[in-house]
């Protein structure tokens, strides 16, 4: 079975629900390099993305893909250390220790199939010849308007030369949105942990920021706990996750609250209840957006009674 992908490469985003993407990397080719940590193990690794698209584009056979593959393996089977290639549309994914002194690098260019040598050759020949004609009728056009303007004068009626379309302008891709801080807010309790809050958007799975564990799990939303999360600039957004230890914490995306206000000054853009690993929030988009509220409304039962954890929190620009 597939595993899947976040298709937006940012950090943060999860690769086969098992890899983090950390921070980008010098590419080699025309694959996206990152380093990743690997949520299972813990440890850190190379991880390169493919596009499958671009592989189909340089191998049009029908087995590119298999054959892109089976090239990553047989290099990873020459080197020492974790390889893996990992097939998570819409990337091909390989995995390879970090420092790697050989690192995976994809072929410049596919070579033909040589059964396919000899139809491919006589196409070529064809479109050499259908390009010759198209260009000596189009010297022709030109020589017989050039000549009956000479002699007609000014002829209104002639049809002009078709203009080739510009190259459309490619849109790039949206750029990441990296919290730059986090605080702990509640306005009918102090903080718990405060100094655990940049912990949330540290990029790190293996640290956390946590609730002090409670009696019951809140009840109504006013008597929650959250993280105020800041950014550098205005960003827009349509999705939050949330990666957590342990299922079972009500999780809300607000607007922030105001200066010395209430939770009745902040507005609801979406919510979710956790479960064990990541949890992807849709929420309406906020335009120009310089913080928003993670609140835990209602707390994930723990041993000694009711506790959440938030290891990290990332989101997906709109």
């Amino acid at each position: 079975m597939e595993a899947q992908v976040n298709a937006s490469q940012v950090p943060g985003a999860v690769v086969a629900d098992r890899y983090r993407l950390l921070q980008r990397r010098p590419s080699i080719g025309w694959g996206a390099r990152w380093r990743a940590k690997d949520l299972t193990s813990g440890r850190d690794f190379s991880l390169s993305l493919f596009r499958i698209a671009v592989i189909q584009t340089h191998d049009p056979s029908p087995d590119a893909i298999g054959k892109f593959i089976e090239t990553a393996r047989a290099h990873g089977r020459r080197r020492d250390g974790q390889f893996d290639v990992l097939e998570t549309t819409p990337y091909v994914a390989v995995i390879e220790e970090l420092g790697s002194r050989r690192p995976f690098a994809p072929p410049a260019e596919a070579p033909p199939d040589a059964d396919a040598a000899g139809p491919r050759r006589q196409l070529t020949w064809v479109l050499a010849a259908v390009a010759a004609v198209a260009a000596f009728g189009l010297m022709g056009w030109l020589l017989s308007t050039t000549m009956l303007a000479n002699n007609l004068g000014d002829v209104s009626n002639v049809a002009a030369a078709p203009e080739l379309p510009s190259a459309m302008p490619t849109k790039p891709p949206p750029a990441p949105i990296l919290p730059v801080g986090a605080e702990v807010w509640s306005a009918v309790r102090s903080p718990d942990n405060p100094e655990d809050a940049r912990l949330a958007i540290d990029a790190n799975p293996a640290t956390a920021w946590s609730t002090d564990d409670y009696r019951s799990p809140f009840g109504t939303t006013n008597n929650g706990i959250g993280l105020v999360v800041n950014f550098a600039y205005q960003v827009d957004f349509d999705e939050v996750w949330v990666s957590t230890p342990v299922a079972g914490t009500t999780v809300e995306i607000r607007t922030p609250p105001e200066p010395n206000g209430t939770l009745s000054s902040t507005r609801v853009l979406g919510s979710a209840v956790t479960g064990r690993g990541v949890t992807t929030i849709p929420t309406e988009v906020v335009p120009g957006s310089r913080a928003v509220l993670v609140w835990v409304s209602e707390l994930a039962p723990a041993t000694s009674g009711f506790a959440s954890e938030i290891s990290e929190i990332g989101f997906t620009p709109a």
